[in-house]
């Protein structure tokens, strides 16, 4: 799934840049719209954030269109890896890199759980 990055004024720095922290954002606006518009859940997702990672690439300043694709890279029995690309949305220049470990989680219970099998079957799909 890929789609343009809104980006805010806040999302830049004294100098422009887009900030370091902001990019995480990114991904969980990936997140968000990959777990509504693609896998069919609704707002109160049955998962948790085990680990985020972003490897920084090239600038981004305001006025770059950017975008951001997501994609499902690994599925084990309780969670799932989505990686990340940034791009420059004028010359596909990549801007940042990173992925994130979701665990299949049960509020009610409070621990983690396997990955119920309709999500976990829609995940390659991403």
């Amino acid at each position: 799934m890929r789609f343009a990055l809104a980006t805010r004024y806040n999302d830049y720095d004294t100098k422009g840049h887009v900030n370091n922290a902001v990019f995480l954002t990114y991904f969980e606006m990936a997140r968000e719209r990959a777990w509504v518009e693609v896998l069919g859940g609704g707002a109160d997702f049955p998962f948790i954030l085990a680990e985020a990672t972003v490897q920084y690439r090239s600038e981004a300043v305001i006025g770059d269109p950017l975008e951001i694709e997501i994609t499902t890279t690994e599925v084990r029995t309780k969670a799932w890896v989505w990686s990340y690309t940034i791009r420059d949305a004028r010359d596909e220049r990549v801007v940042a890199e990173g992925r994130t470990v979701q665990v299949a989680y049960d509020y009610e219970a409070r621990r983690t759980m396997p990955i119920p099998a309709e999500i976990a079957a829609k995940l390659p799909s991403l």
